[in-house]
C-alpha cells in the first residue's frame, strides 16, 4: 500500500468516526440513557456509533482490496461458501480495526521520514 493509499484510508475511516461520533452523539442526548446525564450518553453513544460504523467502513475497503487481488477459483468458493466468508471478514475488520489504524499511521510517518532522508 502506498503512503497516498494510506493517507486516503485513514481520512475515509476518520470522517466516519467524526460524522458518526456526530450524529449518534446527538440522538442518544435527546433521551439520556447513561447515568441520566446527557452528556454522558453523548460521549458514549457517540463513541460506540462512530467507532463502530467506522469498522465496518474500514471492512467494507481491506475487503474489497483483499478479493480484488484474488483469482477466480478463490471467487467462486468465497461465493459459495458466503456466510463463512462474511463471518471471517467482519470478524477480521471488526477485531484488527483499532490495532490496522495504529499500524497505518506508524506507516504513514515512517514512510516521511525516509522521504525526508532521501532529500538530504
Amino acid at each position: 500500500m502506498t503512503k497516498k493509499n494510506r493517507i486516503e484510508y485513514l481520512v475515509c475511516t476518520l470522517s466516519v468516526v467524526v460524522t458518526g461520533f456526530i450524529i449518534f452523539g446527538f440522538l442518544a442526548s435527546q433521551q439520556p440513557l447513561v447515568n441520566e446525564s446527557k452528556l454522558h450518553s453523548f460521549l458514549l453513544i457517540g463513541c460506540l456509533g462512530g467507532f463502530g460504523f467506522s469498522a465496518i467502513c474500514s471492512t467494507i475497503i481491506l475487503s474489497v482490496g483483499f478479493f480484488k487481488r484474488r483469482g477466480l477459483v478463490f471467487k467462486i468458493i468465497a461465493s459459495v461458501l458466503w456466510p463463512i466468508t462474511f463471518g471471517t471478514c467482519v470478524y477480521a475488520g471488526v477485531f484488527s480495526y483499532i490495532p490496522y489504524q495504529i499500524y497505518n499511521i506508524v506507516k504513514i510517518i515512517s514512510l516521511t521520514r525516509k522521504e525526508k532522508n532521501k532529500k538530504n
